[in-house]
């Protein structure tokens, strides 16, 4: 398999992962990386319209790795803000969701064990 095949697939999941969130997602420029057995893109998206009340964005990373089957395992983490404040279930992080016979089934709350996301607190 090429690299390429790890990837090919991006477009579809990113529009489904846009209709099971509610909301468009858009690749964040740069932000994809493509290596031999993992890809991995930054997407971001605002739930209903952009105005001066209450704005609700998501940060998502959208991850893939091949598997030993050279299939491939597909799942995204998902971080909502509030007014540019990060939230999320009390002692977690982010959604996790995944991506299963064609379609995105929520894996659940997940903490941020090794603080990776620890600067991702507030948006600019």
């Amino acid at each position: 398999m090429m690299d390429v095949d790890l990837w090919s697939k991006h477009a579809k999941w990113i529009e489904s992962l846009s209709t099971f969130l509610g909301c468009q997602l858009q690749t964040v420029q740069g932000s994809e990386a493509i290596g031999v057995d993992t890809a991995s893109a930054t997407l971001e998206g605002v739930i209903g319209a952009r105005h001066s009340g209450v704005v609700v964005e998501l940060v998502v990373k959208l991850l893939v790795t091949r598997n030993d089957d050279r299939g491939v395992s597909v799942w995204a983490l998902v971080f909502f803000f509030v007014d540019k404040r990060r939230v999320s279930e009390e002692g977690k992080c982010c959604l996790a969701v995944e991506w299963r016979e064609d379609q995105w089934i929520r894996r659940g709350w997940e903490e941020d064990d090794n603080g990776e996301w620890a600067g991702l607190e507030m948006l600019d």
